[in-house]
């Protein structure tokens, strides 16, 4: 009879088992094609809020040189201001020297003319004396004196009209040669402002030239912003959309989350009601068999009978998944499952007596309380309903306590009890404990 037992046990353990695994697979494959299509425009997000910052980058440093730039030309500006200022200077100064070079060039004409009609009337004088006159007549101005008096007048007069001529010719050589230097500095002064201009015109068009290229950057500069800005745009709009895609997701996957819950609790009903029915044909087994013993190992609703390590159950229901390596069911990549899983609902209870730790809640394991038993040994209770803790830290329990109810809070897809033990700081497997 119990060998009869035995093979329908482990035939409706693998009955379950199929029941439960496709439907499990099929949602976790929807979860992991969505979380990596999610996962997927995370990243594309980060390339293009990265490409964003490169951007802004950009545009500041475009920015500082076209700000740079802006003044270089402004200083190059003041500059030519300055120098087309000096030119301006610099060619009324040649204006005037030019116009007092045709001044003074008129003035050597008349006082060249001067000059000539002076000549001409000393040499008409010298002529005349030539022509006219000899030793004699000079003698007789002098012998025709009536007196002294007149003597000394006539001699005067003659020293009077050749000291004049004298002087008439010196003194036209030397206005000739006074003009003729004035002329020449003049002159000189027109070359010098003329060699002036022609180094300020030079310096006056390198600096044009380099305003020219200064503008010629800045242009580059400006374009090379304008293209950033209009980058920049459209990451800034490829991240908008992405943000829309993303949002979409995380609603299709709450929506597939939630379906994937109320399957959850149809299967733990449909698990649940299994198990009622098991449990009634194992009553009936077990009564025919007369096995208390046997009864009270093999029947999944005695949370309260302990294993031969001194552990109870701490949930009704049935085991769903074992400890080790598996696929996880949300994020689709194969990570340490470290503890067991019992599907039900219910309360949860103390395996063994001992002092909490934690009584709190994370992310992956919602709800939980960690319970620590001496000897190296702690129990970890996880994903009770919100608001179910009936422990705090510090507080001592005994064996078959309540510590909370069955929930799904955190990283799950349903109603279940996830069950962990420490040894010695490290997760081993629960089954040996629980006898399963």
């Amino acid at each position: 009879m119990n060998k009869r037992w035995t093979v329908g046990l482990i035939a409706s353990m693998l009955f379950a088992g199929s029941f439960i695994m496709p439907a499990e697979t099929a949602e976790a494959s929807r979860l992991d094609e969505l979380q990596q299509e999610k996962n997927q425009l995370q990243d594309r997000s980060s390339e293009v809020q990265k490409e964003i910052q490169d951007r802004e980058k950009n545009m500041r440093s475009l920015a500082e040189e076209k700000a740079q730039l802006e003044n270089e030309v402004a200083d190059l500006q003041r500059k030519i201001d300055d120098l087309v200022r000096k030119l301006q200077e610099q060619q009324e100064k040649l204006d005037e020297t030019i116009a007092e070079i045709e001044r003074l060039k008129k003035e050597i004409e008349k006082l060249k003319e001067q000059i000539e009609r002076r000549e001409e009337k000393l040499a008409n004088q010298a002529r005349a004396v030539q022509t006219q006159g000899d030793p004699n007549n000079m003698l007789d101005i002098i012998v025709s004196a009536e007196s002294l008096s007149d003597l000394i007048g006539r001699v005067g007069l003659v020293n009077q009209i050749v000291t004049a001529n004298k002087n008439i010719v010196i003194e036209q050589e030397n206005d000739k040669k006074a003009l003729e230097e004035t002329e020449a500095q003049v002159q000189a002064e027109k070359e010098q402002i003329e060699k002036i201009k022609a180094e300020m015109e030079v310096d006056r068009n390198n600096l044009v030239a380099s305003k020219a290229e200064l503008d010629d950057k800045i242009i580059q500069v400006a374009e090379m912003y304008q293209m950033n800005e209009e980058e920049k745009k459209s990451f800034v709009q490829e991240q908008q959309v992405i943000a829309q895609k993303t949002s979409t997701l995380d609603k299709e996957m709450q929506k597939e989350q939630q379906r994937i819950i109320e399957e959850e609790r149809k299967r733990q009903a449909a698990i649940q009601k299994a198990a009622e029915e098991k449990a009634r044909k194992q009553a009936e087994v077990q009564a025919a068999a007369q096995s208390k013993s046997s009864s009270a190992s093999q029947t999944s609703s005695s949370s309260s009978s302990s294993s031969s390590s001194g552990f109870i159950r701490p949930a009704n229901g049935y085991k769903t998944s074992n400890y080790g390596y598996r696929t996880h069911p949300i994020y689709g990549y194969k990570k340490l499952h470290a503890g067991l899983d019992i599907s039900g609902g219910g309360p949860i209870v103390a395996a063994q007596s001992g002092t909490v730790v934690q009584a709190t809640y994370n992310g992956g394991w919602g709800y939980y309380v960690k319970i620590d038993h001496g000897n190296g040994l702690q129990t970890l209770y996880a994903h009770m309903q919100a608001g179910s803790l009936r422990v705090a830290p510090g507080q001592k329990v005994s064996q078959g306590q309540q510590l909370g109810i069955m929930g799904t809070t955190g990283a799950s897809t349903g109603v279940h009890l996830h069950f962990e033990v420490y040894k010695n700081g490290r997760t081993v497997d629960p089954a040996p404990y629980l006898g399963m």
